[in-house]
């Protein structure tokens, strides 16, 4: 008797699932993580807020930082590699993150370089060192996951196109938080992002993480992203960098999505 294959369920499926009534395990990690949840996951208040007291958000533009960063023109990831050792990892104050939930909207780089699955045919190759826009904490069956689009699994120029475009589509509420010099929570939507990117294989880079396999956390505060675009992976495992993006245009081919990784990104962000 043949065995069947065990059904491999894509980040669509498991997103509408993750919305219907949740089954008592759920219940249960979604009441025990609840404030720390919480704190990761952001609510409509800030919209909201900004709509009532028609409150002034600035005009902060990450698409003109990114173009007028002088890293631009020469070697711009060896530039921020030596930012990310000399500045951002000498100033734990400023760049270190002491929580294991990731919050909602926020830019973070992390140690990842033993996966549950790794070396798996779920889990062939990944990226030890993931640079990933967060959609904040969900709750599984087999617990708590970070979820996000690790931009490192994009060609280095799709990475700046969906930056920009994450940053646009939630210009009031990140402009909010440049203007009253903050940093926490913005409500971000997976799928709007897709609709918005799909044509450039954004889905390619959706991953989730288990909270207590990540190490050396760093947020990147909203002002800084401009730079922390342009950091490098650290290390592929089982996976070279031409490789990766040899995988990323075939998935695209695959999906009928007409993006290069040589597209001019100056001229669509």
């Amino acid at each position: 008797m043949k065995q069947s294959k065990k059904k491999v369920v894509n980040i669509d499926d498991f997103l509408d699932e993750f919305q219907k009534k949740p089954n008592l395990d759920k219940l249960h990690l979604s009441e025990k993580y609840r404030t720390s949840i919480g704190q990761a996951k952001s609510t409509d208040n800030d919209d909201e807020l900004i709509e009532k007291l028609k409150l002034r958000t600035g005009n902060y533009s990450l698409r003109t930082k990114i173009i007028k960063n002088p890293w631009v023109q020469s070697r711009p990831a060896t530039k921020a590699v030596s930012w990310l050792f000399k500045q951002v990892f000498q100033n734990p104050n400023e760049f270190r993150y002491s929580k294991r939930l990731i919050y909602q909207g926020g830019l973070f780089m992390f140690q990842y370089k033993n996966p549950k699955y790794k070396g798996t045919s779920q889990l062939p190759w990944f990226d030890k060192y993931p640079l990933v826009i967060s959609l904040g904490p969900v709750v599984t069956k087999l617990g708590v996951r970070n979820l996000g689009f690790n931009l490192h699994l994009l060609p280095p120029k799709i990475r700046i196109v969906a930056i920009c475009a994450v940053f646009e589509l939630y210009k009031k509420l990140y402009r909010y938080q440049i203007f009253f010099k903050q940093n926490k929570p913005v409500q971000i939507h997976y799928k709007q992002i897709v609709r918005a990117l799909d044509m450039y294989g954004i889905k390619f880079s959706i991953r989730m993480y288990i909270p207590a396999r990540m190490n050396q956390i760093v947020y990147f505060p909203l002002k800084t992203w401009h730079k922390a675009i342009f950091i490098p992976s650290r290390g592929y495992d089982s996976i070279r960098a031409a490789q990766l993006i040899k995988a990323w245009r075939i998935y695209c081919r695959n999906n009928h999505h007409p993006a290069s990784e040589n597209i001019n990104w100056k001229s669509i962000i």
